[in-house]
Parts: structure tokens; C-alpha cells; sequence
């Protein structure tokens, strides 16, 4: 099958109500694992859900593949998971303490002090790109708002926050990416150098492997898995560095606060270390690669006629995200909305007995393709699918689980990241007249914006 646009019919088939919770796709059926798709958003939240019935080893096993021993915390939850969610929390903690920390009830990666600490580097960061880009580019001047700010900004907040730094060498694969982009799209070409190329490799560093990891479905070969490896090890080599000498890295980052709480852990070193390291390489991944990604893809639809179509374009956008009187849970519901409007995400679960689910018969070792992105534009769950309409009670699956072990830890430093630049650009920059966003490699690659007015 053409992927993606007979995966959004087969999304748009499965969304009817008639139509069976799951449906057999032979076509992505690979080493005699059968695939079953799931579109509808109560369908796919009861499976993200229902973890005696649905694995996430898949995960794990790809992660196995090209980096044995490397785990996200998408994965089973099994004892190794659950030390690094230990040491995440424990890390959190240490970060509380050097600061004064807002009482809440809310875990503490969503507490207040924490995410107001996230807001004020992100704001930081913004406003010291936005000034860079208006002294060297002048008012009127075009710029590439994804290259040059979404996903340099990523990587700005991902090495205060993470604090590792960009891996020292781009490994040739990853040149060779480089080189082919350059040639296919028009000047100016991307260099790998200064800062713009230190985000650039721990950009590639990453983006093979997502690939292999989330966009496999049943088993994952040809160059892929070699890929991930390559680009993937030098990001990892950086880690270990970094572990070595952690005064190189800020004083409030998460590295440092890993190493500060080691003592509080009975654990082996090895052990200790290996799993910090999976935590500073997923994290690290999903700032510079997730963010900037979702930064760009909002970008591009608020810039757009879809945008305008559905009521929301970017100068409004912006006005709602930089207004005082936003409160934080408008802003979420606002950032949500967004990742809900521009959402194409799946996810995979895989069998694990036997079972007859929703009157569907499923063997051991199946996978259950979800289709995040058809259950985020659902009339069921959506009453207008298709417009603008936050509401912080929505039922949003743009992170995967909200609820349960596996919700996803850094949902609250990606939505504050993604307000912070947002807002930065009100009076700064706005999109050029025409711009349409251009993709490379399964990324966003360009989208043309103005310097509307200097820093004063």
C-alpha cells in the first residue's frame, strides 16, 4: 500500500461508527505478524489503556536491534523502566530544592514552579534568537522560521535543561542526509557548523531512530536499523562524555541532578548509569526532535489556508498564547488544540495472549496499528473535528496515554516550550506573504517568515 495516503483513507473508513473497532490490514502484514488498525478515538483510548492486553515491547525490541541495552520510557514497565522513572523523580526533587518551588498537588514534572522554571528559559532563548535573527536579517527580511528558530530554539532549551551537548562529530550518514538536502532544496543551504550545526547533529543524531523505533509497524530492515545506529551513537558517545565531566554542564539541568542523587540509589554503578544515560538520550531526543517538529508543523498550519479555515491563524494564535490574561490552563488547552488540528501520530501495541477483543479474534504477537491522528479528528469524540475549539476537558491523545504508567513525562516541558516561542514572536516575526511550509526526509524543512520590527 502508498502509506500515508491509503492509512488516512483507511483512518477516515474505520472513523464511521458502522465500521468494526478493528480492521485486518494484510497489506502491512510482515514475518507473519498480522496488523490491525484502530481509528476511532474510544477505541484507541481503551487500547492505550488496557495494558494487560496490549505490550509495548515492540518499542523495546527496535531499541534492542541497532542499541542493546538503550530503552525509552515507552516501553514495558519493567524493573528498568520503573529505576529510571525513580531517578527522574528523584532528579526533580534535586532541581525543587535550588529553587523556591510553588506548592501543588500536580506531579512534579507539571507543577508550576517547575513549568514556570521551563517558561523563563524558553522565554529567554526565544527572545535571544529573535534578536540575533533581527540584527542580522533587518526588518522586512525573510527567514527560515524552522530551521533558524524551531528547531535551534529545541535544542537551545534541550541543552539547559537536558545538559548534554550537541555530539562532537555528524557521523557521514548524516552528512550525506545534509548533502542531499542541500542539493534538492533551493539556497540558502544548511551548513553544519557554528550553532545552527550542533542542533543540526543531535538532530540526525536522533531522527533515524525515531524512525525505526515508531515508524515500524512489524519488523524493521533494510538500511534503517544501520542508520539508527550510525547517527545514533555519537548522540550517545556525548552522553557518556558529559557523565564524565558534569561540571561542563549548567548547574540547574537534569544531568547534573542525576549525578547529584546517584548516593540516594542502591543500584550498581553500571547499572545506575546506563539507565540515566536512556533518560538524557530519550529526553534530549524528544526537545530537539518532537518540539521543534510540533513548533514547525503548528507554524505552518496557522500560516495557512487550513488554518484560516478552521479559525485560528498564526497573529490570533499568538494573541491568545502572549495575552496576561491567558491562565495556564487556556494556554495548554491552546497548545493541545493545535497539536490536535495538525496530529497525523500512531502508535503500536502488540498482543500479548490470545484473545477475543470487541468480538475481533487476536493471536499472541499481533499489532494493533492506532491511528492517533484519524481519533484526533473524530465527530464522535470532536463535535467540529476540523476547527478551532481548546477546551482544557477534551479528551486529547497528542502525547499517547494522558493517565496510567505510561503518560508521557516531558508532555508539560514540550507544551510550555512550544507557548513560550509562540508568544515571543508577537511583533517580532510573522509568516511572509505566500509562505507555505516545505517538508525534507519526513521533517519540516523551511517555512518563510518576516522580521516585522528590531528590539528596541
Amino acid at each position: 500500500m502508498s502509506v500515508a495516503p491509503d492509512l488516512a483513507a483507511l483512518g477516515q473508513r474505520l472513523l464511521d461508527p458502522a465500521a468494526p473497532a478493528l480492521e485486518h490490514v494484510p497489506e502491512l502484514d510482515r514475518a507473519g505478524i498480522r496488523v490491525f488498525a484502530a481509528a476511532r478515538h474510544e477505541v484507541v483510548s481503551a487500547v492505550l489503556c488496557e495494558e494487560t492486553l496490549f505490550s509495548l515491547r515492540h518499542y523495546d525490541e527496535l531499541l534492542e536491534q541497532v542499541l542493546p541495552g538503550t530503552r525509552y520510557l515507552v516501553g514495558e514497565n519493567d524493573a528498568n523502566r520503573r529505576l529510571r522513572l525513580r531517578q527522574l523523580h528523584a532528579a526533580q526533587n534535586w532541581l525543587d530544592a535550588r529553587r523556591v518551588a510553588e506548592s501543588s498537588d500536580l506531579p512534579p514534572n507539571l507543577a508550576p514552579g517547575f513549568r514556570n522554571w521551563v517558561a523563563g528559559i524558553a522565554r529567554e532563548e526565544a527572545a535571544s534568537l529573535i534578536d540575533r535573527l533581527a540584527a542580522r536579517s533587518g526588518a522586512g527580511e525573510s527567514v527560515n522560521f524552522v530551521r533558524e528558530y524551531a528547531f535551534l530554539l529545541s535544542y537551545r532549551v534541550a541543552r539547559r535543561i537536558i545538559g548534554v551537548a550537541a555530539p562532537a562529530a555528524m557521523p557521514l550518514p548524516a552528512r550525506i542526509m545534509l548533502l542531499a538536502r542541500n542539493l534538492m532544496r533551493p539556497r540558502p543551504w544548511i551548513r553544519p557548523r557554528d550553532e545552527l550545526g550542533a542542533s543540526l547533529r543531535t538532530l540526525l543524531a536522533q531522527q533515524p531512530l525515531f524512525g525505526h523505533v515508531f515508524g515500524t509497524v512489524t519488523v524493521s530492515t533494510g538500511i534503517l536499523p544501520w542508520l539508527s545506529r550510525t547517527c545514533a551513537r555519537p548522540a550517545l558517545d556525548a552522553i557518556d562524555e558529559a557523565w564524565e565531566l558534569p561540571g561542563t554542564a549548567p548547574e540547574d539541568s537534569l544531568l547534573r541532578a542525576l549525578v547529584a542523587v546517584r548516593k540516594d540509589f542502591d543500584e550498581p554503578d553500571d547499572l545506575y548509569r546506563e539507565q540515566a544515560r536512556n533518560v538524557l538520550f530519550e529526553l534530549t531526543g524528544a526537545l530537539v526532535l518532537i518540539v521543534g517538529k510540533a513548533l514547525s508543523e503548528i507554524a505552518g498550519f496557522a500560516s495557512s489556508n487550513d488554518g484560516r479555515n478552521a479559525g485560528i491563524d498564526w497573529s490570533s494564535l499568538v494573541e491568545r498564547l502572549a495575552g496576561h490574561e491567558a491562565d495556564p490552563a487556556t494556554r495548554d488547552a491552546t497548545i493541545n488544540e493545535m497539536l490536535r488540528l495538525v496530529d497525523t501520530s500512531r502508535l503500536v501495541r502488540t498482543v500479548r495472549q490470545d484473545t477475543t477483543w470487541r468480538g475481533i479474534s487476536l493471536a499472541a504477537g499481533d499489532r494493533l496499528l492506532l491511528l492517533v491522528g484519524a481519533a484526533s479528528h473524530d465527530p464522535a469524540a470532536f463535535a467540529e473535528p476540523m476547527r478551532f475549539a481548546p477546551d482544557p476537558l477534551r479528551p486529547y491523545l497528542t502525547s499517547g496515554a494522558l493517565q496510567g504508567p505510561h503518560a508521557c513525562y516531558g508532555r508539560g516541558i514540550a507544551w510550555t516550550v512550544l507557548a513560550e516561542a509562540i508568544a515571543a514572536t508577537a511583533g517580532r516575526m510573522a509568516p511572509a506573504a505566500g509562505a507555505k511550509p516545505a517538508s525534507f526526509a519526513g521533517l519540516p524543512d523551511d517555512l518563510a517568515f518576516t522580521i516585522t520590527r528590531r528590539q528596541p
